[in-house]
């Protein structure tokens, strides 16, 4: 249902992730219309899309139809289309073959895209794991890899079974293990006529040590982890250039690989740094304590796309699934209070310990005092934040009681 229709304020919701979402649900219940667009007709679990690009799990575990998340919300609506521009002064979102869509308020949740800092030949040949559609790609890659080399010794001798991740951090040590354990008791076992040995998984971390936000019995647990797939890791040494069968690091090592992943480093979509909204020097929107941006009290940026900080810190939050819920709720709760006459209220995040897995049945949690829980108590705590992420985040009937 249309604000211009009802005559209530019209809230535009731009992505459709766990923070555009969230700021959606919050809103269900407010005299508001919500209008909620994103490229694709559903929300990612990004959380597990490294399980999806290594076979662990089936599209339909990490992607859920917006539709459906919202069906219980009579005054929103999900539009699919990708946004071309946003008009700031007119309070108007362009969206591909759509007419202009006014807006009283606007979440902006675009999220953000992988950025290749200028690497040669990474756009065109890296393998950035951010996205359903890029997990997919990755998955399919790494399965033909496989079944053309099961024929043709040639192409193992050229590398084309080793995998290079890129980048060190949460992300490359969970992709690097689940694409080491996919390796070793998948494909192994499929192709016996290719020896393990041929196949290689390294890891690639331009500072001089993985985790750089765990600490050290973190780092300690997840190079054990590593090396028990078998997997190689090399510090001090950036991706410098890449072709389909080749990457080159700063050092003038060159890796034989047919495969490079890129967890290093991400940043503000292409709309988002043509807006004219102030970037921080993350190349995050600059938001105030309620999430506001600067400038435009109708604008609220929320999930990785925002400089998210809480309680007076200036450190910034990780870009993770419960900040980005989080703060989307935020969004939601400050533009209903508005709406209602209300003052808006400073965001407070509840804080969720830094945890990882490196295959199925490794895990850790790092604890307040640097200490660490592993094992299967770490497995277990994963499992019940994820399940608790995705019940949070679940639809409502409002029409009911």
């Amino acid at each position: 249902m249309d604000g211009d229709a009802t005559g209530r304020p019209r809230v535009v919701i731009l992505g459709g992730g766990f923070a555009g979402v969230g700021a959606a649900m919050r809103l269900a219940a407010s005299p508001v219309d919500v209008v909620l667009i994103d490229r694709h007709h559903y929300r990612t679990f990004q959380p597990l899309l490294y399980q999806l690009a290594t076979g662990m799990l089936e599209p339909g575990a990490v992607g859920e139809p917006l539709q459906r998340l919202t069906e219980h919300q009579p005054n929103t609506t999900v539009r699919q289309g990708a946004v071309e521009s946003v008009d700031l002064a007119g309070h108007a979102v362009h969206v591909d073959d759509m007419p202009p869509i006014p807006y009283d308020y606007l979440v902006y949740a675009l999220g953000v895209e992988a950025d290749f800092s200028d690497t040669e030949g990474a756009p065109e040949n890296a393998f950035p794991v951010y996205t359903l559609p890029g997990a997919l790609r990755l998955r399919d890659h790494l399965a033909a890899l496989w079944a053309s080399a099961d024929c043709s010794p040639a192409l193992v001798a050229d590398g084309a079974l080793n995998v290079v991740v890129a980048g060190a951090g949460a992300t490359g040590v969970e992709v690097a293990g689940a694409v080491a354990e996919l390796y070793r008791h998948r494909f192994a076992h499929e192709y016996p006529r290719v020896a393990e040995r041929d196949a290689r998984v390294i890891l690639v971390e331009k500072g001089d040590r993985l985790l750089p936000q765990f600490g050290p019995e973190m780092r300690s647990y997840a190079m054990e982890a590593l090396a028990d797939e078998t997997v190689d890791v090399v510090t001090g040494q950036a991706v410098i250039a890449v072709s389909p069968t080749r990457v080159a690091l700063t050092s003038g090592r060159e890796i034989k690989a047919h495969t490079l992943i890129w967890s290093t480093g991400v940043r503000a979509t292409t709309v988002t740094r043509s807006v004219g909204i102030a970037l921080g020097e993350t190349g995050r929107i600059v938001t105030g304590p309620s999430l506001g941006v600067p400038g435009h009290p109708e604008v609220f940026a929320v999930g990785d796309a925002a400089a998210i900080t809480h309680s007076g810190s200036p450190d910034l939050l990780p870009q993770l699934g419960t900040v980005a819920l989080q703060s989307g709720q935020h969004a939601g709760e400050t533009i209903a209070r508005m709406v209602a006459g209300e003052a808006p209220l400073p965001f407070g995040y509840s804080d969720h310990r830094p945890m990882l897995t490196i295959g199925r049945d490794t895990a850790g949690m790092q604890l307040p005092d640097g200490g660490a829980v592993t094992g299967r108590r770490a497995q277990l705590a994963w499992l019940t934040a994820h399940l608790g992420l995705l019940r949070t985040s679940a639809p409502v009937d409002h029409s009911v009681g």
